[in-house]
């Protein structure tokens, strides 16, 4: 017990040492992106992207091990190996780090309004249809694995309402430049708080409503306070938070899972799974429904990892291989 606690408070510790990292382009560096998007066009904003993305990479020696350690864990698998296209190096940890910046830029131009740059592919729309037209809510599990920014922009086209519980603290200085970019836009967030259960009290009141609230679930919330769970991943174990899968289970209501993966610039393959329909079960029964709801949600995680490598953004020891060696 003791061993599983330190564990996912290493990880916590470690997701922390990332947020601050990726925080720490100045307000003014990410204000002269927006510029040079909006005023020279997408082509000078990639470059200035490289530029930036060069010297986070070689100025992050921590990430880069972090990087390479999720590449080599993608390439012991077929498929993975056929997606990397090359065998997990500094070019392949360079392109996983292109990829987060690119991404990034993407958010930027959404944010400023460029939304006709944007297009989609889209998989398992029937899904969200068939629950619009039965007046049923639901959770939807996302992870740092392609842009959600997209998929917001997408719910927006296709006339739905999605709610993000999202943990602010370590992301204050870009999600300025985006309210600073749109301070018209509605923002439906619930702001994560594990010391109250107010948050809780509004997912259930959104869920009702037949609205969806989106979770990312697949880091470690800083303040957690041990509520998870081990479960395999890419040929090792990961703590992964429980507390989404219990809230499922709870509300018994349809949980799914939704990615949107960047294929081009401006072109998004997005991606929606039914992991449960949502039937109601008694309280001994919750956490049985929530272990397997975990267990799904990390199995299809790795299923995208493996078909989009390097949109996978968690750049830091996830699998506490430096804190166990």
């Amino acid at each position: 017990m003791s061993a599983s606690r330190d564990a996912t408070q290493g990880q916590a510790s470690r997701q922390k040492r990332w947020s601050r990292i990726a925080e720490r382009g100045s307000m003014w560096g990410m204000r002269f992106t927006v510029w040079c998007y909006r005023s020279l066009g997408r082509p000078v904003g990639v470059v200035l992207v490289h530029a930036i993305v060069a010297y986070f990479f070689f100025t992050d020696r921590p990430g880069r091990r972090a990087s390479l350690a999720y590449l080599r864990r993608v390439d012991a698998t077929p498929a993975g190996r056929a997606a990397l296209g090359r065998r997990p190096g500094l070019w392949a940890s360079f392109l996983h780090y292109r990829a987060f910046g690119l991404s990034i830029l993407d958010r930027l131009a959404i944010w400023a309004e460029r939304t006709q740059d944007f297009a989609y592919a889209v998989e398992g729309n029937e899904i969200c249809d068939r629950l619009a037209a039965e007046g049923r809510g639901g959770i939807v599990l996302g992870a740092h694995l392609g842009s959600f920014d997209a998929l917001r922009l997408l719910a927006e086209r296709q006339h739905r309402i999605v709610h993000a519980l999202m943990f602010t603290e370590h992301a204050q200085r870009i999600n300025t430049i985006f309210r600073e970019l749109s301070p018209d836009v509605e923002l439906h967030v619930i702001e994560s708080d594990s010391q109250s259960i107010w948050s809780t009290f509004r997912i259930r009141e959104c869920v009702r409503r037949g609205e969806l609230v989106s979770i990312l679930s697949d880091r470690v919330d800083p303040d957690d306070r041990g509520r998870t769970s081990r479960v395999p991943f890419l040929g090792g174990t990961v703590e992964l938070p429980r507390a989404p899968f219990l809230l499922a289970s709870l509300l018994a209501c349809p949980v799914l899972l939704m990615l949107a993966c960047r294929t081009g610039p401006g072109h998004y393959d997005v991606f929606t799974e039914l992991l449960t329909d949502g039937t109601a079960v008694g309280p001994e029964e919750r956490e049985k429904i929530a272990s397997e709801l975990l267990t799904a949600y990390a199995q299809r995680l790795e299923h995208y990892c493996m078909k989009y490598p390097y949109q996978w953004f968690n750049f830091f020891d996830y699998w506490g291989d430096e804190a166990s060696s």
